[in-house]
Formats: structure tokens, sequence, C-alpha cells
């Protein structure tokens, strides 16, 4: 169910929180199909997609809890939301929590057994969590962000996001920076790269996005993101 129909147009103060959004659509969309084609016996295409996910799931956890803790919060004393969306909101982070759970409970048994029943119900799973966390980010956009633009000055919230950003490791920090690039519109790239201190910038140019892209092309196959 969505609270929110289409999101709104991401401002210029939200556009970094707006691309870590679209991260988390398309690699969780893209992560059940390509569960989903997975051959019995391919153990090693196996660990390497449950491994994505692994790296997905901690990413959106520490998404919920900045979103909670460091956003949500604030803005409560400043733009409380309506009670109606708070509570939808909390609903799907317990929603995410549980398929959550599920898949960390079925995908070491599907990785060593690679059995197509426990494949398809791990696709399952994903699709049905890629598409609440769809809706909620779809609500985030929607009923919070926009009061951001309001509410918040860039300092505040230039120092959120490095505390939202503090667990990333930093031999993920360049993959992080790929995965938010990849669907980019040119001013969200242009914003996003304004915020990257000068020699991460230069690194990634030379070395980090050829690896970025190595990288996905091995790990997707030949499925490409619609």
């Amino acid at each position: 169910m969505s609270i929110a129909g289409k999101a709104a147009p991401a401002q210029h103060l939200t556009s970094d929180m707006v691309l870590v959004h679209k991260v988390f659509r398309r690699e969780l969309r893209l992560l059940a199909q390509l569960i989903a084609g997975v051959q019995l016996g391919d153990s090693h295409r196996a660990s390497a997609l449950a491994a994505h996910y692994g790296e997905l799931a901690t990413a959106l956890r520490h998404h919920h809890q900045a979103e909670q803790d460091l956003l949500l919060r604030k803005l409560s004393d400043r733009a409380p939301l309506d009670p109606a969306v708070e509570r939808q909101l909390a609903q799907w982070r317990r929603e995410h929590a549980a398929l959550m759970s599920e898949l960390e409970a079925l995908l070491p048994m599907w990785v060593e057994s690679t059995d197509a029943e426990l494949r398809a119900v791990v696709a399952d799973i994903l699709t049905e969590l890629a598409a609440t966390v769809a809706d909620h980010l779809d609500a985030i956009e929607t009923a919070v962000l926009p009061a951001v633009d309001r509410h918040f000055s860039p300092g505040e919230w230039l120092a959120l996001g490095l505390r939202a950003a503090s667990w990333i490791p930093i031999n993920r920090m360049a993959w992080m920076l790929g995965a938010m690039l990849e669907d980019a519109t040119p001013e969200e790239r242009k914003n996003l790269m304004s915020r990257v201190p000068a020699p991460a910038r230069l690194l990634y140019r030379m070395v980090g996005q050829e690896q970025y892209v190595r990288e996905m092309r091995a790990l997707r196959g030949g499925l490409t993101p619609a």
C-alpha cells in the first residue's frame, strides 16, 4: 500500500538522499530477478548475490536508523508529520525488518543447496521487500523531504548526512558513490559531486568509477536496469 502516490520532485538540499533511495529501489528489485535466475549447483553465483544482499541490508538498516534518529526526531520539533504518516512509516519499517529476518534465515540454506524451490521463496520475499521499501521511500520523498528544505540549513543537512554515512567502510565508499551516480540526473550528479572532497572526486574518476562498473557488470551478468 502506498500513501504517497507519485514522489515529489527532489529539492536541491535533499537530492543526495533521493539518490540513496534510487540505489535501494534499483538494487533490491534487480537482486530479486538475479536470484531467480541462478542455476542449480551454481553456489559461487548464489554466494556473490547473498553477499550483495547482505551489504544492501546493512545499508538499509543504517538508513532507517538515521532516518528516525537524525531526521524525523529533529524535524518533529520544527514541522511535525501527520500522525497517520508516522504510523505508516513505522509499520513499513517493521515489515522491512521482518522480511529481512526471513531472508537472513533462508539465504545461507539456499547458498549451500541452490535448491530451486528455496530460490523461488527467496526471490519472492525479496520482491516483496523491494515493493514495501519503494512505498516507504516514496512517502519519505513526498511527506518529509520537502519540509527539510524549509526547516533545515545547508550546514545542518550536511552534518546529518555525514553522521548518517559514517558507518560505510572506507573501502566501499567508491562503490556507494558509483551506485548513487548510476541513475543520477545531471543536476543530481552536480549536486552530489560538489559535496565530495576534491581528492576523493579525482580518485573516483581515476579508479573508483571503473571498479564500480566492473563489479556491477560481474554481479548482474547480462541483466541491465530497466
